[in-house]
């Protein structure tokens, strides 16, 4: 029997799956063993907050008037780390997972841009850094960009940190 294709889009996007899925990440999250987990969730939430002031200042100069709007082009959804960051950090969760209508934008943006705070967003909304952006950081302060690369680098090392001892917590 040939195996099963993958799912084209968002994982438990599938009816009844958003909820089951939180079961079950929540029920792991609040696992003894899942401490060390959480603490490396905490410490990831506050890299993403160090990183927050940073990833303003790029959106502001450069979003209002980007002709090709990564929140527009890119299908962006939370996946397991995304999740499982939310449970661990005692985060609010989202009622659902990301859907997009045809040819829409991502679902959280407003006309002043993203509605959902930092924190709460997927991963990739923090670290992406578009080609406007990247031409932008040429123009900062040399100790400003060795600072948000080391920020994005603290905050990368301590996510895959947090899946690691997740997985181990409860192996």
């Amino acid at each position: 029997m040939p195996p099963e294709p993958m799912p084209s889009g968002p994982p438990w996007s599938g009816h009844g799956q958003w909820p089951q899925a939180n079961q079950a990440l929540r029920t792991l999250a609040r696992k003894p063993a899942a401490a060390p987990a959480r603490e490396l969730a905490r410490r990831f939430a506050e890299a993403r907050g160090f990183l927050a002031p940073f990833m303003e200042r790029l959106c502001a100069a450069t979003c209002p008037r980007c002709l090709d709007p990564c929140c527009v082009r890119a299908r962006l959804w939370w996946g397991f780390a995304d999740l499982a960051f939310l449970h661990l950090a005692e985060l609010p969760l989202p009622l659902k997972q990301m859907t997009y209508a045809p040819g829409g934008a991502c679902p959280h943006l407003g006309p002043h841009g993203c509605h959902l705070e930092r924190p709460l967003r997927p991963w990739v909304c923090d670290w992406h850094l578009c080609p406007e952006q990247k031409a932008r950081l040429g123009g900062w302060d040399q100790g400003e960009r060795r600072e948000l690369v080391q920020v994005l680098e603290r905050a990368r090392g301590l996510r895959k940190q947090m899946l690691e001892a997740l997985v181990q917590g409860v192996g």
